[in-house]
């Protein structure tokens, strides 16, 4: 526990700004409680009503030139890794900004939030993050973000760490008690000390411990069909490992937000029959859907524009460019409750879906609104679905990690996989959100401490087909590994009759649960990531080059 500390308070009153360090003003009192071992937390006690809060505490800390910063992601597709004192985190560019205004890119990330310098050494994270030196790490954890996000600068050339508090939206009315920040921090080894974390915050143990299955995405897209979940299905069926879930994509909707108009063209039976020949095959039957987003063509969009979030001058706020542009739902109004409520109702209990993959989820809370921070939202937008879905299980995507701890069975941990290892030059300098292999693969290995603790991990998929894909067999191997290894959810999207004997065997082997245990991960250089592991009580080690997939030393 830090032992010296100073905090910062700004506030809007009578529109005046005032700023201070001291716990005491004619305006509030703060109270700090450090009476636990590990825990630091700050509640203020108002007397004036304070608008456009800002709470953040500094602290010296003596990094040195071996220390790692872990950095924690803004949600499931942002880059999360650990970070040298020579490295940059790498912001929005002048290219990106131009772009931005048409394709609207930031809304996914945290662009408009946090602070980018642009500075060797500087880096932040979300929630909570840690500092490593070997095997050791010191955390700074969140007990709670309902009250809206916590974000942890590391400047690690200037010795400080700022903690802060996304306190934008929120209000205080005269007289009220309002806890600004709860943090915990620990330091020892590295599994014991998350353990410890995921203990104080009384996150429940994940239902499943290891779960296999296939998505229709990542090799039709949009282009499904019920011929082609047939297809795949029957030969799923035949393979001597059976998988668990089954799961169709997006596509099968008129256009998103437009859940119940399926499309007839390509489910001329609906949806509760392609359910029905899935449970026929003694598997569980997956759904995909974003249910706090609409694209601007749906017809949710056009008759009901009073359900859309919408910004100061009262303007839909475009949440991204997918489908072409889309909207998000203004879940607190009660009409919308009730909508989704409805399509939650009909997907899981009149078509009998066993699951459903809900993505796009940040997008409830882009910007903060009803008198209420992001986090506050995202938290609550999370209870909901959660709520809506009763004991049905659900994957979540594209959502702020900590709201989902304890809440969701799986979660994605990374960005969506990309059909090629390499990423193009130009994709380089848009936005840390993209589809990328790397960063699905780094958040895999990086975000491990995660897995079958906050959630059982959802490391995205494993593909290793030979056609539409282009990605040689040894690349689509080392994700096969990775996967298996650091995750808990093991989805593919092939068509396996179409496997080699090779593809065949490694498919088999990556969906087998194995007694695997990670004892160490090494960021060996920038490119250079060693994993050091047991599987079934054997000691194994291999080193590959995250750029380009390729396996320098060690056996999968």
């Amino acid at each position: 526990m830090i032992n010296k500390y100073e905090f910062k308070i700004s506030y809007m009153h009578e529109g005046k700004l005032y700023a201070s360090s001291n716990p005491k003003t004619g305006h509030y009192i703060i109270e700090n409680d450090n009476n636990a071992t590990d825990q630091l937390s700050f509640t203020i006690n108002n007397s004036v009503k304070m608008e456009d809060v800002k709470f953040t505490l500094e602290y010296d800390y003596e990094f040195s030139e071996s220390d790692k910063v872990f950095c924690n992601g803004y949600q499931s597709w942002t880059d999360s890794r650990e970070f040298g004192k020579t490295e940059i985190m790498k912001g929005p560019t002048a290219l990106s900004r131009d772009i931005d205004f048409i394709t609207h890119f930031s809304r996914t990330g945290d662009y408009n939030m946090a602070l980018y310098n642009g500075k060797a050494g500087f880096f932040h994270s979300y929630s909570y993050g840690y500092i490593r030196n070997e095997n050791n790490i010191s955390l700074i954890g969140s007990m709670r973000e309902n009250t809206g996000f916590t974000v942890i600068y590391f400047n690690m050339a200037d010795n400080k760490i700022i903690i802060e508090k996304d306190l934008e939206g929120i209000i205080l009315r005269d007289g009220s008690s309002y806890e600004l920040m709860n943090i915990y921090m620990k330091d020892g080894e590295y599994n014991k000390v998350f353990d410890d974390y995921f203990a104080a915050m009384k996150v429940p143990t994940p239902r499943f411990r290891h779960k296999t299955g296939y998505t229709t995405w990542y090799n039709y897209y949009n282009n499904i069909t019920s011929e082609i979940v047939t297809r795949d299905l029957e030969s799923l069926a035949k393979s001597p490992e059976k998988i668990d879930i089954f799961q169709i994509d997006d596509g099968y909707q008129t256009a998103v937000g437009d859940w119940m108009s399926v499309d007839h063209v390509k489910f001329p039976e609906g949806m509760e029959a392609a359910a029905e020949a899935i449970h026929s095959k003694d598997m569980l039957a997956g759904l995909w859907l974003a249910p706090f987003s609409c694209q601007r063509s749906s017809k949710l969009a056009h008759e009901h524009k009073d359900w859309l979030i919408k910004d100061s001058k009262g303007y839909p706020i475009i949440a991204g460019k997918n489908w072409g542009g889309f909207y998000s739902l203004n879940f607190y109004l009660p009409e919308v409750r009730e909508y989704i409520k409805n399509v939650f109702n009909t997907i899981l209990n009149e078509w009998k879906y066993d699951l459903v993959k809900l993505d796009f989820l940040y997008s409830v809370s882009i910007s903060p609104f009803n008198g209420k921070t992001r986090g506050e939202i995202m938290c609550d937008a999370v209870n909901f679905t959660r709520e809506c879905c009763d004991l049905k299980l659900i994957i979540g995507c594209g959502v702020p990690l900590y709201p989902t701890f304890g809440k969701f069975d799986f979660c994605r941990t990374g960005a969506d996989l990309g059909l090629i290892w390499k990423k193009p030059n130009y994709f380089q300098t848009m936005y840390r959100e993209q589809v990328s292999t790397q960063t699905a693969i780094t958040n895999t290995i990086f975000r491990r401490h995660l897995n079958d603790r906050a959630f059982c991990s959802d490391p995205d998929v494993f593909l290793l087909r030979d056609t539409n894909i282009k990605m040689d067999f040894n690349q689509r191997k080392l994700i096969a590994k990775i996967n298996s290894l650091f995750g808990s959810l093991l989805f593919t999207s092939d068509n396996i009759d179409e496997y080699s004997d090779d593809a065949m065997a490694t498919y088999l082997d990556t969906i087998k649960e194995k007694n695997s245990i990670i004892i160490s991960v090494n960021q060996l250089n920038e490119t250079n990531i060693e994993v050091n592991y047991t599987e079934d009580y054997i000691t194994k080690q291999f080193v590959f080059d995250v750029t380009n997939g390729m396996v320098i030393s060690g056996d999968l």
